[in-house]
């Protein structure tokens, strides 16, 4: 299968070759793959929203963003009558949260202009402002010839009429630059030269006050990096086909949708699951994967087993110790433990090496069976060190020697009789626990020589 990387910050970024046919991944088991939904679209989240729905997302079940934002998609196509009110509700709300604050600005007039500017504010139910800020626009869109008219305007001196105006800032840059190409800027003198002539001509001002007049500077909107979702042809033709109709675009309208979704998130779980689950061909493993996730969340998230306490005597055997034997001698301890009862080799070896340690003659026994080991036959003896370096210590042995247990496997292979007393002392001498394992060895005893055909 051929696979393309696109650029970092891409959500969902694998995608296929054009040239090569559709092959998608072999489901099975253990590998479930993904769901076939389509070629992914790249669309894009305010941070704000985006790490909403990834926490919508993640309560929901692991790698569910995708399949929660086709939800959005799908809820938003079932009602695309609604869909233009909605859009320019939320337009009008993000051009709300990005305006820019208005810059104040003097304007000094005669008394006649100061006069005609105040009556028709008053007749247009408007303010000075609005009226500047549609004058000065047509100015820009139509300056004509303005050198001379802003330069005797700038040379004026009956203008005792002050007022204060708001601008857009952008429309200031706009104006200085217009005018900042013969010299001087005056761009107060431009402005009376727009206002001037609107007074003229008002034309259609009913129609510019309600766009040009309320027509703010906004803030570049703060968008995420691209996060590509797989949708299949039938939901992107529908968004394709509304965002031409309505003047906009596929990102533009998946915003929407997922500010909805998080307005009211009714029946997410079951809608997810439907959208996942929808393909029959992989339904069942998918199914069976969801569980397995499920499952292994409640083993992690639920409450650790209770251990027993540590008994205050400690461990009554003491701690574990490794001994080597030949074959031939763990065979026949083997066979001679079972006749004591399942699992009793330990105990076994046990009461051999306390049989060998009781011996008064255990050095001499321990003696001869190290003696073997130490010089058999082929075995090199070390070479003596001729460096003055330091010896580096040697790792402490995880086995014990290899004497003890020989020794006292040996001596209870030869002299075993008469020990099943020492046996039981030997498994059962933990006072805690000693009623109990009694009771439960006499059963065991009692199971086993009836198999055997014995009636006692």
């Amino acid at each position: 299968m051929w696979w393309r990387w696109v650029p970092w910050g891409a959500v969902g970024c694998e995608s296929r070759s054009p040239d090569v046919p559709e092959q998608w991944p072999v489901m099975s088991e253990t590998n479930m793959g993904r769901v076939p939904v389509g070629d992914p679209i790249p669309l894009w989240f305010d941070p704000t929203t985006k790490r909403r729905l990834e926490e919508l997302a993640a309560d929901i079940g692991p790698r569910r963003f995708g399949a929660l934002v086709r939800v959005a998609a799908r809820r938003l196509l079932s009602d695309p009558d609604r869909v233009p009110d909605a859009l320019d509700q939320a337009r009008r709300a993000s051009a709300d949260a990005r305006r820019i604050t208005w810059a104040e600005r003097p304007l000094d007039l005669d008394p006649a202009t100061s006069t005609r500017l105040n009556e028709l504010a008053h007749e247009f139910h408007t303010d000075r402002s609005a009226i500047v800020r549609v004058a000065v626009h047509r100015f820009l869109t139509g300056a004509g010839r303005f050198r001379h008219p802003v330069l005797r305007e700038n040379a004026r001196t009956d203008l005792t009429s002050r007022t204060r105006v708001y601008l857009n800032r952008s429309t200031l840059v706009r104006l200085e630059k217009l005018i900042s190409r013969n010299g001087d800027a005056p761009t107060a003198a431009a402005i009376r030269v727009a206002v001037r002539r609107l007074l003229d001509d008002p034309e259609d001002l009913t129609a510019d006050l309600a766009t040009i007049g309320a027509a703010r500077d906004l803030t570049p909107e703060t968008l995420g990096p691209r996060t590509n979702v797989h949708f299949d042809d039938d939901p992107r033709d529908q968004l394709d086909t509304l965002a031409g109709r309505l003047d906009s675009d596929r990102a533009e309208l998946m915003r929407l949708a997922a500010r909805q979704l998080l307005a009211n998130p009714r029946d997410l779980d079951q809608a997810v699951t439907e959208e996942i689950y929808r393909g029959d061909a992989n339904r069942d493993l998918l199914i069976a994967r969801n569980t397995h996730r499920q499952q292994a969340a409640d083993q992690a998230t639920a409450a650790p087993p209770v251990r027993k306490a540590p008994s205050p005597q400690g461990n009554p055997f003491g701690n574990r110790h490794v001994f080597r034997l030949d074959e031939d001698t763990k065979r026949r301890l083997e066979e001679l433990a079972d006749e004591y009862g399942p699992r009793r080799l330990s105990a076994l070896l046990r009461v051999g090496i306390r049989r060998l340690i009781e011996n008064p003659a255990a050095d001499e026994a321990l003696a001869q069976a190290r003696r073997p080991a130490a010089h058999s036959p082929g075995r090199r003896r070390p070479r003596r060190r001729t460096s003055r370096a330091p010896r580096r210590p040697r790792r402490a042995a995880r086995l014990e020697p290899p004497g003890v247990g020989v020794s006292g496997a040996t001596r209870i292979l030869r002299f075993h009789h008469n020990i099943e007393n020492r046996m039981l002392d030997e498994m059962f001498r933990a006072p805690n626990n000693r009623k109990h394992l009694l009771a439960k060895h006499a059963r065991r005893e009692r199971i086993r020589r009836r198999g055997r055909g014995s009636g006692t």
